[in-house]
């Protein structure tokens, strides 16, 4: 089930080694769709008042040693980094990851209706900006980050880096043992059947991604197929959207930060500033 342990491993030893400490406490909400269930979250914010443009960033599958969930990007200096450059920083923990409720469900409704109420209420306070918002996603929290998107017209960008877009071509031929311990936690979350997958495939829901997208693979990728990276933003952009995929062909699962930072810093700019 270590769909993302080394990509957590290898970001956070590269970003400690950058000198960055994280200052965000984290706080939570009540998740909409379950009584007594909590949803948490990091957030820096840069100088000034609000609301500003906004970044949330949803991390990957982590060990059961390791499932601290949006605390990496605090621990990392992410969020620090992204609130000195402007932007309103966030990182939430899918639901069964750090002080997030469960259950998983593979990126289903539970879990993107946690990201879509965090910034729900971030939007209340008069932190995020309406219309102003971008996620990036890694792995499975690509996988999140799209559904959100396709439910969501708001969503302005979407860094997509690692992740599965239609599941049942993946599930029905695992390439590897990565593969098939990505299909294993799967099945073991919601069952595997034909709605299921389909329901968790961004590639079907194409048409409905109006946000800028960016997607991003490792060419020797064990546990995802590149060409569904490619075929996701032709998808989009065939209805009328704006996506573009970048695959680094020299690079697996884990696509190291030097390699691709400075582009998505770029597209992040680009997307959110006016």
């Amino acid at each position: 089930m270590a769909w993302l342990d080394r990509t957590v491993l290898i970001a956070g030893l590269a970003l400690a080694g950058c000198g960055h400490s994280g200052k965000a406490i984290p706080e939570t909400i009540a998740h909409p769709d379950r009584g007594g269930a909590r949803i948490e979250y990091f957030a820096e914010q840069p100088a000034g008042s609000g609301p500003w443009p906004t970044v949330i960033f949803l991390h990957g599958h982590q060990s059961a040693t390791a499932r601290i969930g949006g605390r990496a990007y605090a621990n990392w200096g992410v969020l620090d980094r992204f609130a000195k450059r402007g932007y309103l920083a966030v990182a939430i923990s899918l639901p069964g990851y750090g002080g997030s409720s469960g259950p998983e469900d593979f990126a289903g409704p539970f879990s993107q209706h946690a990201v879509q109420a965090v910034m729900a209420a971030l939007e209340a306070d008069h932190k995020a900006a309406p219309n102003d918002v971008l996620i990036e996603g890694v792995s499975l929290g690509a996988v999140t980050a799209a559904l959100v998107a396709a439910h969501d017209p708001h969503i302005k960008g979407l860094v997509l880096i690692s992740g599965l877009y239609d599941l049942a071509p993946f599930f029905a031929h695992p390439k590897s043992a990565g593969a098939a311990a990505v299909k294993a936690a799967a099945i073991a979350q919601i069952g595997g059947s034909a709605a299921a997958l389909q329901a968790r495939s961004a590639l079907l829901l194409a048409p409905r991604i109006h946000a800028a997208t960016l997607i991003l693979n490792g060419g020797k990728d064990d546990r995802t197929y590149p060409d569904q990276a490619r075929q996701l933003a032709a998808a989009i952009t065939a209805h009328g959207g704006r996506a573009e995929a970048h695959i680094y062909p020299d690079f697996a699962h884990e696509i190291p930060l030097e390699a691709r930072d400075a582009q998505i810093d770029r597209f992040i700019d680009r997307t959110l500033r006016h």
